[in-house]
């Protein structure tokens, strides 16, 4: 059925055609308060998930559930309050859950932040690779057991990580830049943004190597060009003439870049529902516009199997040593 879906497919499409696969299921979505988020929440509710928006602000998180409600009012939606800026936080969050929550069905991590000035987490990390990989990293070890519980090999329980294509277009040459993992050497937002979002997609590949026997899939997601969303807040023109620019230089990169129309928050949010809810999901995959890719748009490192194995490790080191 998804070989139906398109670029221009909407949530809400996808959904249709897989509600069945919704119905029960309990899912958590990281930055559901507003955009990809918020519709991924929104979408997978209307079809009998039983979502938990979780967000840092509690107020936000309040209104995003308030205004799934006015408009269905039997959705089966709740908040978690998750702020991905300071571990300490997404350990309690993550505690909260388990503590309220019997089983864990599908996690999407959304949440991120992109091209932002140099800055810092609450434990010091640079905030890119802090926000969109580490916190992420964390609270998805810390539900693991709850993941691993709640799947079966006929319906395994699932990941889903939001990556982007700008890990193709940004990501450091060697992929990660672990000798200087906070920027303090040099810095610049779309190279740092580009290095995150490749680790999203080297994590998903690395949890997919580890669990997939244990009942759990991961899956990494390009929602694609979405310029409504609050992460375009520091777009300009010279962004724009980078990106082409990037793009010239990649090997197919720059008519990759070209085909790319500009998604609608509900076009965006589609590729995340199918890799939620597609029986026919690809462990291990990385999928743009409804459907799996076959290469094409990943960077040279995204797939080395050692670069991923060694991503956890570091990863794993840099939580400990900050929690403890």
């Amino acid at each position: 059925m998804s070989s139906t879906l398109t670029a221009a497919s909407t949530a809400e499409q996808v959904a249709a055609l897989f509600s069945a696969n919704a119905r029960g299921k309990t899912v958590l979505v990281t930055g559901s308060n507003t955009g990809l988020g918020f519709e991924t929440a929104r979408v997978l509710a209307s079809v009998g998930a039983n979502v938990i928006i979780a967000c840092r602000s509690v107020e936000k998180g309040t209104t995003a559930l308030n205004s799934i409600k006015a408009k269905q009012p039997d959705a089966n939606v709740s908040l978690l309050q998750l702020d991905l800026n300071e571990l300490a936080q997404v350990k309690s969050a993550a505690q909260t859950f388990i503590s309220t929550h019997k089983k864990l069905d599908i996690l999407i991590n959304n949440a991120g932040v992109m091209a932002c000035p140099k800055s810092s987490t609450k434990d010091g990390f640079e905030s890119q690779f802090g926000v969109n990989h580490l916190a992420h990293f964390y609270l998805t070890t810390l539900l693991l057991p709850l993941l691993i519980a709640s799947g079966s090999k006929e319906s395994p329980s699932r990941v889903v990580n939001l990556s982007s294509m700008g890990q193709f277009l940004y990501g450091p040459p060697e992929g990660i830049i672990f000798d200087d993992l906070n920027g303090d050497k040099n810095y610049n937002e779309w190279v740092r943004y580009g290095q995150a979002k490749l680790a999203n997609v080297l994590f998903s590949n690395e949890l997919q190597a580890r669990y997939a026997s244990k009942n759990v899939i991961s899956v990494a997601v390009h929602p694609g060009l979405i310029a409504s969303t609050e992460l375009t807040r520091h777009l300009g023109i010279k962004t724009t003439l980078d990106t082409l620019y990037q793009a010239f230089c990649k090997p197919g990169g720059l008519s990759l870049v070209l085909q790319q129309r500009n998604k609608s928050i509900p076009e965006g949010a589609a590729t995340s529902v199918l890799a939620a809810l597609d029986p026919a999901v690809v462990g291990g995959g990385y999928y743009y516009d409804c459907k799996l890719s076959q290469g094409e748009g990943l960077h040279p490192k995204a797939t080395d199997a050692e670069l991923a194995k060694k991503l956890w490790e570091e990863s794993e080191k840099l939580v400990a040593k900050t929690v403890a």
